[in-house]
C-alpha cells in the first residue's frame, strides 16, 4: 500500500474521499486540510506535500521558474474549485463604482496578483468591458513575506506596464476601503474554514465591520450570477481556479498512480454530487427545479473533470498568464498533464 501525504482545503466534493466512501486502489492518503493561502504558501516555500491541490496560475508561473530541486510538479486534471471568489468585492461607497465596468482607473485590492482567481477576474473584466491590467493600480493584501507572488519573484520580475503595491503590516484592505485609500476589494474577510491565526498572518482582516457599513457595499448584490452567466454564454467557459499536482518523483516510479487518483477524485465528486441532492431535499421545495434551472444555464456537470472537457478553460488561462506577461512562454497543456491524463 503506497501511502502519500494531501494538502487540500476544505471541499463537499472531497468529503467522500475524506471519510473513506471512496478509496483509490492500493492508495493510502493522509490528508492535510488548510486553507488555499496557506496552501500553497507552504507548496510554494517548502514542497511538503506528495500530490495537493494547487493553484492553475501559481503552477504556470513555477513551472517556468523551477529547478532541479524545488517545484518538480505534474499536474492532474482535477478541478474541483470554481473561480468565484473575487465576485465577493467590496467598493467603497464614494468611488463612483456601480457594476464591474468602473473599475478602471480605480485602485483595486487583490490578496495576490498572479492568484488564479484575480486573473479570472482580469480575464473577464477584458473580455466584457475591455478593462486591461494596466487600467488598474493594484493592491496586494499579503504583505511580502507571505506572498505567493514574492516566492515566485513577482517583486523583482512583474509583468510589464503594471503597477503592484505590497501593504505593509499595519494597512489592512477593510481599513483601507473605509477610509477611502482603496476602492474596491476581495478576499479580506474571515471565512469559516480559516484558522484564526493563519488568517492573521496570511490573509490579514482589521476588524472593520462590512455589513451595515455607509462607507462600502458589495459590488455585485446578486453574487455575480449575472456577470458569471454573461461570460459563460460568451465564451461557454465557467472560471475555474485550481487542480491537483503530484511530486515527479512519484510518478516516476509509481506512473499507475495518476489514473488512480483521478478516477477517485471522479467519483468523490460524483458520490458528493448524489449527497448533494438528497441534502438539498431537505431544504428546498422545488429541488429537481432548482437543479434543472442551472443545468440550463451551465450543464448537467458544473464540475466537469478532464482535459476535454476543459481545453477551453485552460488554453484561456494559459493564454492570459501569457499574454499579460505573468509567464514567459504560452503553455500547451498537452505537454505539461500527465501523459496518461491526456485523454481524458
Amino acid at each position: 500500500m503506497l501511502e502519500l501525504t494531501i494538502g487540500f482545503s476544505k471541499n463537499p466534493r472531497l468529503n467522500p474521499l475524506l471519510d473513506g466512501t471512496i478509496k483509490p486502489q492500493n492508495i493510502k492518503l493522509n490528508f492535510v486540510l488548510s486553507h488555499p493561502s496557506e496552501l500553497f504558501y507552504r507548496n510554494l516555500k517548502y514542497d511538503e506535500f506528495d500530490l495537493s491541490e494547487m493553484s492553475i496560475s501559481d503552477y504556470l508561473i513555477a513551472r517556468e521558474r523551477r529547478d532541479e530541486c524545488h517545484w518538480q510538479w505534474t499536474p492532474l486534471p482535477i478541478f474541483f474549485l470554481k473561480a468565484f471568489m473575487w465576485l465577493h468585492m467590496y467598493t467603497n461607497t464614494e468611488s463612483n463604482i456601480n457594476n464591474a465596468a468602473d473599475l478602471k482607473g480605480k485602485r483595486v485590492g487583490v490578496p495576490d496578483y498572479q492568484m488564479t482567481a484575480a486573473l479570472w477576474m482580469r480575464i473577464v473584466l477584458k473580455e466584457l468591458y475591455g478593462i486591461n491590467p494596466q487600467d488598474i493600480v493594484w493592491y496586494i493584501g499579503r504583505i511580502k513575506d507571505v506572498s505567493h507572488g514574492v516566492i515566485l519573484g513577482l517583486d523583482k520580475d512583474p509583468p510589464p506596464d503594471v503597477t503592484l503595491q505590497w501593504l505593509n503590516e499595519e494597512q489592512t484592505f477593510d481599513a483601507m476601503l473605509d477610509s477611502g485609500e482603496i476602492d474596491a476589494a476581495f478576499g479580506f474577510l474571515p471565512h469559516y474554514e480559516r484558522g484564526i491565526q493563519n488568517f492573521i498572518s496570511i490573509d490579514r482582516y482589521g476588524g472593520i465591520p462590512m455589513e451595515g457599513n455607509p462607507r462600502v457595499r458589495k459590488l455585485f448584490p446578486d453574487g455575480g450570477r449575472h456577470i458569471i452567466t454573461e461570460y459563460y454564454q460568451r465564451t461557454g467557459v465557467v472560471p475555474t481556479n485550481h487542480m491537483v499536482i503530484v511530486q515527479d518523483r512519484i510518478l516516476k516510479e509509481h506512473p499507475w498512480v495518476a489514473m488512480e487518483i483521478y478516477k477517485a477524485f471522479q467519483r468523490s465528486k460524483e458520490v458528493a454530487f448524489e449527497r448533494a441532492r438528497e441534502i438539498a431535499a431537505s431544504y428546498l421545495f422545488f429541488v429537481e427545479s432548482s437543479f434543472r434551472e442551472q443545468a440550463h444555464v451551465f450543464g448537467n456537470d458544473p464540475y466537469p473533470m478532464g482535459l476535454m472537457a476543459n481545453r477551453k478553460m485552460l488554453e484561456i488561462l494559459a493564454r492570459s498568464s501569457f499574454s499579460e506577461g505573468l509567464t514567459k512562454k504560452l503553455a500547451r497543456f498537452e505537454d505539461i498533464f500527465y501523459r496518461t491524463t491526456l485523454d481524458t
